[in-house]
């Protein structure tokens, strides 16, 4: 069944629709593929503070493609960062961002222009409702995120159009726009431009600034939290080491005095160690004998007598070693939480303890300590026991003394760990830290507020944020002055050159004009007056030309890709076709196949009968080629002399295999006269090569194959066909 006209247009226009369909999905994956990549290595501000870069491809997306297929692009782009920030609010915000954007560009917004609107009415206030819903602590970097991500989406966006147009000649040569146009005058054209070119330099320099800064205030946070862990450390080993030294001492006093002397020498000894917010000692028994203050005896209830469950009796009195207690709560003394010092008493040269003495540091005492040890208020202290007991900690972390300490880490940012601090009212707050662990296996954690630090770059932000309003305002009121300043003396000389010399005469410019606007008015006056004395006669000389060279033109495009003897292409026409067929069959990953002909004993044949019958054979064997190959996409032509050439797609059922080696056959089979009295036959030798189209884009590499295959039929004895494929 043969189509007419119409259906085969409507076929093509249905195969071109798809082919621009199928290229724009390409071009969506490619962009989402791209900017994940991109995503997947955000740049670093500061403290686990990014800068988000590969969203620029999906806004390069809406300017090509319909808003489900931006929607793609952005899909893929933001996957990463669902990974990266550990939640899945960016499909939400940022997915938004792709169809607001492209819709509007379908609408004939800028780009720009359309995303500040998104950020401005959407965004933001997207953002705001998600912080405040999803983390009670927002408020401590609200404005701060509000801000960076605004930021973030003007310094992408402006990117993303300075990119597209670098490139922009270079897409639209691959794949078919789907949004419309942009439609621009002078005005609007100059605030485009301005905008874009301010707003990215405004922002990068802003940003380089502020990371370098960051930079600076980093190494200063660490310097602080380094000097006070280490300071405090070094207070609070000594503030034990000296109570470890002074029970010591009173111990081995005991240990030579009569046990008549303990009351007196216990009171003696506190007073000299006024750290300790009462001392006692115990028998071999763990009853507790004298205590100091010793008005503290007189209060103690009989269950408290004994303190044969205290570690720092068992400790003391059975390992025979001085010891310092984990803290804990205390019982009969008062009910404060405390941390115990103890050590064994002897008598006259015996082995064995008589009992302890023990003094009880007042953890209140750190309080005092702190505030010499940190003058920086920014810095906050927590010094914990072995076991994870917290003995002291600022008051404002809320933390209870006695509780275990609720910490985890934030690993998410190489180098840079936050600590995630649980109060007893479950609040959670990331923290800078340092770490000091004591010799006893006390620790302390120096840390910082991370919302301190926002609040700084916070700062920035809102720096970079009114200087990019302001630099908005000057770039609006430059580019209406500046298309003013040119719109007005172009429209001027174009009305007056239009109506013509006239009676009056052309009119000088009455605006404030530059020079060159003025010499170019005068330049154009003169040339349309020397362009109407010469149009009466370029119109006849073109009337009579334009016959000429239709035909001429008709004829040299005819003789430019033919070959006058055999009526086959020639091999320019050969090498401008190869590149179009080949790239057609890449895309549709075919294979190709390039075959050379030569006729065999050519020269003999022209010497024996004479050229005029070598070109008969040479035309007879152009016409049965052209017959052989006749479809639309397959190249036949004269290579040069003798030789000839096929390029062609290359089907699994060989097609173009099968007419080579039939056409070898029936030029085999063809009897040829001379003279009418001679005849005589020709044959021919074929060397082809199979490959996929993407083996090369390079003419001559596939000619070179095939040449080398001809070689082997020559070899073999010719009159045949030699085949290669290369996989």
């Amino acid at each position: 069944m043969i189509n007419s006209p119409d259906q085969s247009a409507v076929k093509l226009e249905k195969d071109a629709d798809k082919s621009s369909q199928s290229k724009s999905i390409i071009l969506a994956i490619v962009l989402g593929l791209l900017g994940a990549l991109i995503n997947s290595i955000p740049i670093e501000l500061a403290y686990n503070i990014t800068l988000i870069i590969g969203n620029l491809t999906f806004i390069i997306a809406a300017s090509y493609l319909r808003p489900a297929l931006t929607l793609l692009s952005a899909a893929i782009c933001i996957a990463p960062l669902f990974i990266i920030l550990g939640h899945p609010f960016g499909f939400i915000t940022f997915g938004l961002e792709a169809l607001f954007v492209s819709y509007m560009r379908g609408r004939g917004w800028y780009l720009p222009t359309a995303d500040l609107l998104y950020w401005l009415i959407i965004g933001m206030p997207l953002t705001a409702m998600l912080m405040v819903y999803t983390n009670a602590d927002a408020h401590g970097y609200f404005l701060f995120t509000l801000f960076k991500q605004s930021i973030n989406a003007i310094f992408y966006t402006t990117l993303a159009v300075i990119l597209i147009f670098v490139f922009s000649e270079k897409l639209n040569r691959w794949v078919q726009s789907q949004q419309p146009p942009l439609v621009k005058n002078l005005k609007q054209y100059l605030h485009y431009i301005m905008w874009i070119m301010s707003a990215f330099l405004v922002v990068g320099m802003c940003l380089f600034l502020s990371r370098n800064l960051n930079d600076l205030q980093q190494q200063q946070f660490e310097d602080k939290l380094n000097i006070s862990s280490q300071y405090f450390a070094r207070v609070v080993e000594n503030y034990i080491d000296d109570h470890k030294k002074a029970v010591s001492q009173i111990a081995n006093h005991l240990s030579v005095i009569e046990p008549s002397d303990y009351n007196e020498t216990l009171t003696q000894a506190h007073k000299l160690s006024p750290g300790f917010i009462s001392m006692l000692i115990a028998d071999q028994n763990a009853k507790i004998k004298f205590s100091s203050p010793s008005s503290l005896m007189e209060s103690l209830p009989k269950s408290a007598e004994s303190i044969s469950d205290r570690s720092y009796f068992k400790q003391a009195f059975f390992k025979q070693t001085l010891y310092i207690s984990p803290v804990f709560l205390g019982r009969g003394f008062g009910a404060d939480p405390i941390v115990a010092i103890s050590s064994p008493i002897y008598a006259d040269n015996q082995t064995t303890p008589v009992g302890i003495v023990e003094g009880s540091i007042n953890l209140n005492i750190f309080n005092q300590v702190n505030l010499y040890s940190a003058n920086d208020r920014e810095i906050a202290l927590v010094l914990i026991d072995e076991n994870n007991n917290v003995i002291f900690s600022e008051p404002t972390l809320a933390l209870t003394t006695l509780s275990k300490l609720n910490i985890s880490y934030d690993k998410s940012k190489p180098g840079h760990e936050l600590l995630i601090l649980k109060s007893h009212d479950l609040n959670e707050k990331r923290y800078l830290f340092r770490q000091q662990t004591l010799s006893n296996g006390w620790k302390i954690y120096a840390i910082i507020e991370h919302k301190q630090v926002l609040q700084l770059i916070e700062q920035q932000y809102l720096t970079i944020f009114i200087s990019l309003f302001l630099v908005f305002i000057l770039v609006v009121l430059l580019a209406d002055q500046f298309a003013n300043t040119l719109n007005r003396p172009l429209a001027f000389a174009l009305k007056e050159l239009a109506h013509g010399k006239g009676q009056r005469g052309y009119q000088r410019i009455p605006f404030d004009a530059p020079t060159e606007f003025i010499s170019l008015y005068d330049e154009l006056q003169q040339s349309k007056e020397k362009l109407l004395k010469q149009q009466f006669i370029l119109e006849e000389k073109v009337e009579k030309r334009t016959k000429a060279l239709n035909e001429a033109n008709k004829t040299l495009k005819e003789l430019a890709s033919t070959d006058s003897l055999t009526g086959l292409h020639n091999r320019r026409f050969l090498e401008t076709k190869f590149s179009e067929l080949q790239a057609i069959l890449s895309r549709n990953n075919a294979d190709m196949i390039v075959a050379m002909l030569d006729l065999d004993n050519f020269k003999k044949l022209n010497d024996e009968f004479g050229h005029l019958v070598g070109d008969n054979c040479l035309a007879y064997l152009g016409a049965l080629m052209k017959s052989k190959f006749d479809r639309r996409s397959d190249i036949v032509a004269r290579f040069g002399g003798e030789e000839f050439i096929v390029v062609a797609q290359h089907d699994e059922q060989n097609g173009v295999l099968n007419k080579l080696e039939a056409l070898r056959e029936e030029i085999e089979q063809h009897i040829f006269s001379h003279d009418e009295q001679q005849c005589f036959s020709v044959t021919v030798s074929i060397g082809a090569m199979t490959a996929p189209a993407s083996y090369s884009e390079n003419i001559d590499d596939w000619i070179k194959l095939a040449d080398e295959q001809l070689y082997l039929s020559k070899s073999k004895g010719r009159n045949r066909l030699t085949l290669e494929h290369i996989s």
